[in-house]
C-alpha cells in the first residue's frame, strides 16, 4: 500500500503541480487537496490520509495552528510543512510537523520528503535548494 497524501495550499495551481508530481511516483497517492483550514478539517477527516502537506500561509488561517489541530485529531496522520516562508521552521515543529521542506526545492526532495515522513522519520532541508536528498540523508532524523 502507497503513500495517501492530503495536499493543503490555498493556491490552484500550486497544488495542481505538487499533485502531479507526487501521484508520477508508483508509491505515492493524492486521496485529496484543500485550498482553506476549513476544508482541511473537513477533507481530513474523508479521505483518511497518511501524510497531510500544509503551506503555512492560508485565507481563513494558518497551516501551523492546522496542523496542530489535525494531529489533536487523528495523532497517525503525519504533516509534512511545504513553505515559502523559511522563519517558520522552529513553529512547524513545534506544531508537531514531521518535516519542513522550503517551496523552492527541487521536486525529487519534495517526493523524498513525502516518502521520509510516511515512513514514520522526519525531514528537515537544510537550506531549500538542494538537488535531492542524496546530500540531506544526514537531515532526516528518526523520530
Amino acid at each position: 500500500m502507497g503513500i495517501r497524501i492530503l495536499l493543503v495550499d490555498d493556491h490552484e495551481l500550486v497544488r495542481q503541480g505538487i499533485a502531479e508530481l507526487l501521484t508520477a511516483e508508483d508509491d505515492l497517492e493524492v486521496v485529496g487537496e484543500a485550498a482553506t483550514v476549513a476544508d482541511a478539517l473537513v477533507r481530513a477527516g474523508q479521505v483518511r490520509a497518511h501524510v497531510a502537506v500544509l503551506d503555512v500561509r492560508m485565507p481563513d488561517g494558518n497551516g501551523l495552528d492546522l496542523c496542530r489541530e489535525l494531529l489533536a485529531r487523528d495523532p497517525g496522520l503525519r504533516c509534512l510543512v511545504l513553505t515559502s516562508d523559511d522563519g517558520s521552521r522552529a513553529e512547524a515543529i513545534t506544531a508537531g510537523a514531521s518535516g519542513f521542506v522550503l517551496k523552492q526545492v527541487l521536486g525529487m526532495t519534495l517526493v523524498d520528503a513525502v516518502r521520509a515522513v510516511g515512513a514514520g522519520g522526519s525531514f528537515l532541508d537544510a537550506d531549500g535548494t538542494r538537488d535531492g536528498t542524496r546530500d540531506g540523508a544526514a537531515e532526516r532524523e528518526e523520530r
